[in-house]
């Protein structure tokens, strides 16, 4: 789900998140357009206002395998 959308789902203003998350309001509306990128510290502490996973709002966080790719055929 969007940052915005996760947001409005919760009846969030961005003032509201920006009091919560210790982030100016303008940095929160360049977030939702998609026009900064967070650090994964900011991307922690504002998926932790809404209790979801960083990668729930921010896909490029995704949690890699620590175990790599099988490609060896067995048989």
């Amino acid at each position: 789900m969007s940052l915005i959308n996760m947001r409005k789902k919760y009846g969030l203003t961005r003032q509201d998140l920006a009091i919560k998350t210790g982030l100016s309001i303008s940095y929160i509306y360049f977030l939702e357009k998609g026009q900064k990128q967070p650090s994964f510290t900011v991307a922690d502490r504002i998926a932790s206002v809404f209790g979801v996973p960083v990668e729930e709002l921010f896909p490029q966080f995704k949690r890699k395998s620590p175990y790599p790719k099988n490609t060896a055929k067995v048989g």
